[in-house]
């Protein structure tokens, strides 16, 4: 009983350290994968959401069928403009995405310090330096 005791402790601490000592490198290989996987998914399905692929393919489509020049103008203003629109609010969203990412990048390492500075006193400016 005192050595499965024992064993089951050793093999709790040793999982326990590997994982703590192992999350870094999966925060940045798999975890940004998963992350990266995610922006690349969010913008594909904004693209699908605003309809761009739509708008542009009918840019020279007549609307309503008019086929004389001033409805192929007007039609082709007006989708013009809203390419334009839906353009600029995918470059937000993506602009967003970025700075997710970058986030997630920047997270680990700013928690680290933080742990450090309020666990241990790294990073801890000194207030004796002008004493």
């Amino acid at each position: 009983m005192n050595t499965t005791i024992s064993i089951g402790t050793a093999k709790l601490i040793t999982e326990t350290l590997w994982h703590v000592l192992f999350f870094p490198i999966w925060w940045y290989t798999r975890g940004l994968a998963a992350v990266l996987r995610f922006a690349g998914g969010s913008i594909k399905n904004q693209y699908v959401n605003l309809g761009l692929g739509v708008w542009l393919t009918n840019l020279f489509v007549p609307m309503y069928g008019i086929n004389d020049l001033a409805g192929r103008a007007i039609s082709f203003v007006v989708r013009l403009f809203m390419i334009v629109v839906r353009g600029l609010a995918l470059l937000v969203w993506i602009i967003i995405i970025f700075l997710v990412v970058i986030f997630y990048l920047l997270l680990l390492p700013i928690s680290v310090a933080g742990f450090l500075y309020h666990f241990f006193g790294f990073l801890a400016p000194s207030l004796y330096v002008l004493s």
